[in-house]
């Protein structure tokens, strides 16, 4: 009997990559695609896609009696959770609920984010470099998958896989502009260090856990990202030798921060860009990345090495520049 999946942010950076993967893997799992925006998210869904395959949702899955429903209705065997938000706790806690509710899940996938958030680290005193709330529910998230959930073979219980991605690749799209216009990467990402990783990488690992369904890689939590890390300065020279032009760094200063938190406030709202502020202030404090043990956990689940930052950098300012 093929799997049944349940993915949110289908329509999103990880989700937009993985579904046509799965679309195309062998096992022809069923896909089930809660959205806000079924119109959306149909267009960019393949145009030959089975449709037999695929159910798009449309609703809120801030509304529990909606999960419960697709979960129930389409039998979902496994489930991705990529949420955020500032009501990422309540989200989660009530996704977590429904899940064990179900009947038919049996593993979850779980999109966390790089580092040790155990209770152990927050113990250690961890938590006193983070006050962005972004970051800082996944520890309470964690928290309860590692240590209240019940385990498979119990009712009500299921296995789990946390993934732990870096600075996606991605986010440097953010900042196109500022550097085409004004020679500026605009991201304060600090002088400690960085890890970043690609998009398509957390897709195959998604992929992976799910092949996975708890074995190998049941309980565990698995870093997502580039060994090397990369400071405000090496971003901004790799970006300045691959559009041939000088592309400054924005420094962590109070003045660079202060500009920084005013120009996110705009898009998104006083409290993300205070948060965004405050996850730059830790990057500034300390280093974001992986050891080398870990590094190697990724390159066993992936089957390969992580994609490259250098090679991002270089093949996206060749699209840059040809598009210009």
């Amino acid at each position: 009997m093929a799997p049944s999946y349940l993915i949110t942010a289908a329509s999103g950076h990880i989700g937009k990559r993985l579904v046509p993967l799965l679309l195309s893997h062998p096992s022809r799992p069923t896909l089930v695609l809660p959205t806000s925006n079924a119109a959306r998210l149909t267009s960019l869904l393949p145009a030959d896609v089975d449709e037999s395959r695929v159910h798009i949702l449309e609703g809120s899955v801030q509304d529990p009696a909606f999960i419960d429903a697709a979960l129930k209705d389409h039998k979902v065997t496994s489930v991705f959770l990529c949420l955020t938000g500032s009501d990422e706790l309540f989200t989660t806690f009530n996704f977590l609920d429904c899940l064990r509710q179900s009947g038919t899940v049996k593993h979850l996938v779980y999109l966390s984010a790089c580092g040790d958030y155990s209770l152990e680290a927050q113990e250690s005193g961890f938590l006193k470099e983070i006050y962005c709330a972004h970051v800082a529910v996944k520890f309470i998230v964690e928290a309860k998958i590692k240590h209240g959930l019940l385990p498979r073979d119990q009712e009500g219980g299921f296995s789990w896989t946390i993934l732990g991605p870096t600075l996606f690749f991605g986010n440097n799209f953010e900042v196109q502009r500022e550097m085409l216009q004004d020679g500026v990467f605009d991201h304060p990402i600090g002088s400690k260090g960085v890890s970043c990783v690609s998009e398509d990488d957390i897709a195959l690992a998604v992929i992976k856990a799910f092949e996975d369904d708890g074995k190998q890689w049941g309980g565990k939590k698995v870093m997502l990202g580039s060994l090397q890390t990369y400071t405000n300065e090496e971003v901004a020279r790799l970006w300045s030798r691959a559009l041939g032009k000088e592309i400054k760094p924005r420094y962590s200063d109070k003045a660079s921060l202060d500009a920084f938190e005013q120009s996110f406030k705009k898009k998104a709202g006083p409290a993300w860009g205070r948060d965004l502020r405050l996850m730059f202030e830790w990057f500034e404090a300390m280093p974001f990345g992986m050891t080398q043990e870990q590094y190697r956990d990724q390159v066993a689940l992936l089957g390969k090495e992580a994609e490259s930052y250098e090679k991002f950098v270089e093949a996206t300012a060749k699209q840059w520049k040809e598009q210009q």
